[in-house]
């Protein structure tokens, strides 16, 4: 008998066998699914990992450039939320901080310098991966470690200041100039020469191509460029000797109404800092050689204390001398720290060392060991910041106070003016704020220039808020005096400007001579945001303003008339809209000098230098005497930048 066949579908055990295989195969599929999307998610969360690393490493590429490859202290690894020798900051603690994502870095201190003063730097990128309900509980960490070989100064530098001469010296004496530090430690220079700024007369008095600058006996490598501003043709450089190791040396002339750094006369080499005996030059003044009839230098050196010398009028060198005695440029006087008065929050003045020293004007500023500001000099209207007024204005205050900060935040940079007249000094904190001290007159105090006793102003002897977060100081100059500015790019990527009593040449971006005791609005830049933080050589402008953008590109407003701003707009002393300048196509802005009254220098990130504006003494550097209102290529020699 034949068995009986189904003709209406499949026997049960092959439908029980084929619903194993595609059971089998869907959970199959769907493990190969989970396991692809964990792959992918481990891959995103490890690429954000790395990012967090190489945050780390430009962090901290930028700490040792800012303090010349050496971070003092710098003994804890530097995170998000610290400052550049591992100390507590008030910073975000992480790169990303959004729903259950958090990303952070660290990065010790490196070994020893090796071969050619090669840092290996070392970063931990880290994400962390939290429950939604309990943020404090981690469930998953992914890390990236990455590092780098960083030289010594291998990023070029920039510089450009102008500085009139006293008619005595002849018509030449202008002090326009431009120089650049190539990686390798090559200085070039070009401009005016007549003060042998650039080298001795054989030169010429105008030199319109870059010209490499001999240096001082003994040394083979420069570390750091310094020109003056306005008032004097100073140009200072630290460069490491064969045997004193890193010293500072200068050379060029001052004003004649001072005795001034150098001698009266044309100079005719580098003259060494005289520092005490065994120290070395760790780094100089953050805004470079002090001009405008105070001429002066600092530096810090290798015992963390700073060391000054010229004019000491009102007391300006905080040497605690107050017989205004000259400091003569060979031997220069201790900023007398340890008399401190007032003195540090807790603790023994005497124990205090220097981070950095700013010398602007007539005043001298150190921020300290304990993170705070002190400062000496012109009192009158109590901008020091110190609680108490000095009438002697011919004295001043030489005796360094620290400035009673409400709070006493965290110092991270100091701003001082360039002109006697402006009565007012700027401190940025870590947590953004920034606190001016001094006259109200100038309306940087954002008090609606209220009345009062200081100049017909409200006087600040403590430090008064402006009452918006900032990131960075830009500080503005103008020929004359009261007419100084403050620009600032802030936390939200704004810009603000304020102050100019004058505003002749609408830099802070309002109509030319128009000023209220208030910030202005945020001022446009093309749709584009301002970086947060500036190199030194922007800190300092004159005339202008100009400000580099994330997207990097320069924005500038102010005094065109001889094409400094570079927008190829029409020639005349008055521009109050910020306007983009003409770079080359795909050339992006890394860095700016802005203290010359008529030109105007960028460094591109193609690693040429770029300046536009005046011309006559060749400060342009392309081999003409042509103005340009638009920015040419400074004929450095390619073969010698390292970039």
């Amino acid at each position: 008998m034949k068995p009986m066949l189904r003709t209406d579908g499949f026997a049960l055990p092959t439908v029980i066998i084929a619903s194993l295989i595609m059971l089998t195969v869907l959970i199959t599929s769907v493990t190969a699914v989970n396991s692809i999307t964990t792959t992918l998610a481990g891959q995103y969360y490890n690429q954000q990992a790395r990012e967090a690393a190489e945050s780390g490493l430009a962090v901290v590429r930028a700490c040792l450039r800012y303090y010349n490859y050496a971070v003092p202290g710098w003994t804890a690894p530097v995170t998000p939320n610290s400052n550049c020798s591992g100390g507590p900051n008030t910073t975000p603690a992480y790169v990303i901080n959004s729903g259950n994502v958090r990303s952070s870095f660290s990065v010790p201190p490196p070994p020893p310098a090796g071969v050619g003063g090669t840092l290996r730097i070392t970063a931990t990128g880290t994400v962390q991966l939290v429950r939604t309900s309990n943020p404090s509980q981690v469930w998953r960490t992914y890390t990236y470690v990455a590092a780098e070989n960083i030289r010594y100064n291998d990023f070029p530098q920039i510089a450009g200041g102008a500085g009139w001469k006293d008619p005595s010296f002849g018509s030449g004496y202008s002090g326009h100039n431009g120089y650049m530090l190539a990686g390798n430690g090559t200085l070039y220079g070009w401009g005016d020469n007549a003060g042998q700024q650039l080298g001795d007369l054989s030169m010429g008095t105008t030199v319109s191509l870059p010209a490499k600058i001999a240096l001082p006996s003994g040394t083979n490598k420069v570390k750091k460029v310094m020109n003056s501003g306005q008032g004097a043709s100073i140009l200072c450089i630290i460069a490491t000797h064969d045997t004193l190791g890193d010293q500072l040396y200068c050379r060029g002339t001052s004003g004649a109404s001072t005795p001034g750094l150098m001698p009266a006369t044309p100079g005719t080499g580098w003259t060494l800092f005289g520092l005490p005996a065994g120290l070395t030059a760790l780094s100089g003044s953050q805004n470079g050689v002090n001009g405008y009839g105070t001429d002066s230098v600092c530096a810090v050196a290798s015992d963390n204390q700073a060391y000054c010398a010229g004019p000491n009028n009102t007391g300006g060198l905080g040497n605690a001398i107050n017989t205004g005695a000259f400091v003569p440029f060979a031997s220069p006087t201790k900023f007398r720290l340890d008399l401190a008065s007032p003195g540090p929050v807790s603790g023994s003045a005497s124990s205090l060392t220097v981070k950095k020293v700013f010398n602007q004007d007539r005043f001298t500023c150190v921020i300290a060991s304990d993170d705070q500001a002190y400062c000496a000099g012109d009192n009158d209207f109590g901008q020091l910041g110190q609680g108490t007024t000095t009438i002697t204005v011919s004295i001043g205050k030489s005796t360094p106070g620290r400035a009673i900060i409400p709070g006493a935040p965290i110092v991270a940079d100091i701003k001082l003016p360039y002109h006697a007249g402006v009565d007012g000094v700027f401190f940025l904190d870590a947590g953004s704020t920034m606190w001016m001290s001094g006259s109200g007159g100038a309306g940087n105090a954002n008090d609606g220039r209220a009345a009062g006793p200081c100049g017909g102003y409200a006087c600040y002897t403590t430090p008064r808020s402006i009452g918006f977060p900032v990131k960075s100081m830009i500080s503005v100059g103008q020929q004359g005096n009261q007419v100084h500015s403050m620009c600032v790019p802030v936390s939200s990527g704004d810009f603000y400007c304020s102050g100019g009593t004058a505003n002749a040449h609408g830099q802070t971006g309002r109509t030319c001579g128009t000023v209220t005791g208030q910030w202005n609005s945020p001022i446009p830049l093309g749709g584009e945001v301002s970086l947060l933080t500036l190199n030194n050589e922007a800190g300092y402008q004159m005339n202008s303003t100009m400000t580099i953008t994330t997207a990097g590109n320069v924005y500038a407003a102010g005094d065109n008339t001889y094409g400094k701003l570079g927008t190829g707009a029409a020639l005349g002393s008055c521009n109050n809209t910020f306007a983009k300048v003409q770079l080359p196509a795909g050339v992006k802005a890394v860095a700016l000098a802005n203290g010359d009254e008529y030109t105007a220098f960028i460094l591109g990130d193609d690693g040429k230098v770029y300046a536009m504006g005046r011309n006559n003494n060749g400060q342009l550097g392309n081999g003409t005497t042509t103005n340009s209102s638009v920015p040419v290529e400074v004929q450095i020699p390619r073969q010698e930048t390292i970039y």
